[in-house]
C-alpha cells in the first residue's frame, strides 16, 4: 500500500524548497525513480523542465519509452558518444566515472534540480541530505532537491503501480534489472557487467572497436602499453582490479589465457537474450 504520508511530504518539500523567480529541473534518466519524481513534481505544481542526458550507452529503447510515454521530457545530445570518449579518453573506473561528467550530468546545470536519489541504494547516499550544492564547477552552482530521499523500493514500486505510471520494461521478466543505467557501468561491478552486456552483446563489440581505435591512436598510453590487445584490455576492465594488480596476477600465470576467446565465451557465445 502506498504511503501517502510520504508521498505528501516529499510534494510539500519540493514545492517548499521552490523559488518563484526560475523554474526546476527534473532530471529524467527513464528509470524508476525518475518516473515518480517527475510526477510528483506535477502534483506539486511548480514550475520546471524535464530534462534526460542521452548517454548514448543506454539499454536500447530507453529514448523511444521517454518519447512515447513521457513527451514532456528534452532529450539532451552529447557532444560525443561514449564510444567516442573511450577512443580519446580510455575506460571509465568504478572511482573515475568520467563519463558520468560529459553524458550523464549534462541536465540541471546551473538550475535547481529533483533527481531521485534515495539513502537506501548505496552507503555513500545514506549521508545526502534533501538540498545542497554541486560544488563541482563546471556544474556552476546548481543545488540538487531530492524528495524522494527517505523512500524504499518498496515505496517506489507502490507508487508506480497505485498510479499506473508507465514504466521501462527491464524491470520485469526476462530482465528484472534492480537498476535502470548505462550498460557496463563499473559501478555495478563485475558481475553486474558481465550480465548486461550478455544482454546486450553490441555494446561490448562497439566497446572493444574503441579500445582498440584508442590503443591505435595513442600508441604511449597505457592501454597500448601493457597489454597486447583490445581484449586484455577488456578482460582487466571487467575484472575491477587496479591496472598492475591485474597485470601481476596474470604475469604469475603458467600458460598465459586467449583472452580473446574468455571474452566471446563469457559474453558473445553465453546463452543470452538477442536485443
Amino acid at each position: 500500500m502506498i504511503d501517502q504520508t510520504k508521498v505528501k511530504q516529499s510534494i510539500k518539500l519540493i514545492q517548499a524548497l521552490n523559488r518563484s523567480d526560475q523554474q526546476y529541473c527534473v532530471a529524467f534518466s527513464g528509470g524508476k525513480d525518475s518516473v515518480v519524481v517527475l510526477d510528483l513534481a506535477k502534483k506539486a505544481g511548480v514550475p520546471f523542465v524535464a530534462q534526460y542526458s542521452n548517454t548514448t550507452i543506454d539499454p536500447p529503447g530507453t529514448m523511444s519509452f521517454i518519447r512515447h510515454n513521457y513527451p514532456e521530457v528534452e532529450i539532451l545530445q552529447p557532444a560525443r558518444s561514449f564510444y567516442k570518449l573511450v577512443e580519446l579518453k580510455g575506460l571509465p573506473t568504478r572511482v573515475g566515472r568520467f563519463c558520468c561528467e560529459h553524458l550523464k550530468e549534462r541536465a540541471g546545470i546551473g538550475m535547481r534540480t529533483i533527481d531521485g536519489t534515495r539513502w537506501d541504494e548505496s552507503v555513500a547516499r545514506s549521508y545526502y541530505t534533501p538540498e545542497d550544492c554541486d560544488s563541482r564547477k563546471w556544474m556552476r552552482g546548481a543545488v540538487h532537491i531530492r524528495p524522494i530521499l527517505n523512500w524504499t523500493t518498496r515505496d517506489i514500486w507502490d507508487y508506480i503501480h497505485e498510479y499506473r505510471l508507465p514504466y521501462i520494461k527491464y524491470y520485469d521478466a526476462p530482465f528484472y534489472f534492480k537498476r535502470h543505467g548505462c550498460i557496463g557501468c563499473p559501478h555495478a561491478g563485475s558481475h553486474g557487467q558481465i550480465e548486461e552486456f550478455k544482454l546486450f552483446p553490441r555494446h561490448a563489440r562497439a566497446l572493444l572497436i574503441a579500445i582498440a581505435k584508442n590503443r591505435t591512436t595513442k600508441p604511449n598510453n597505457v592501454f597500448a602499453r601493457k597489454f597486447n590487445d583490445e581484449y586484455e584490455v577488456f578482460h582487466w576492465w571487467l575484472s575491477g582490479l587496479k591496472i598492475n594488480d591485474w597485470l601481476e596476477k596474470e604475469k604469475n600465470q603458467i600458460f598465459r589465457p586467449d583472452y580473446k576467446q574468455l571474452i566471446e565465451e563469457a559474453i558473445f557465445n553465453a546463452n543470452k537474450i538477442r536485443e
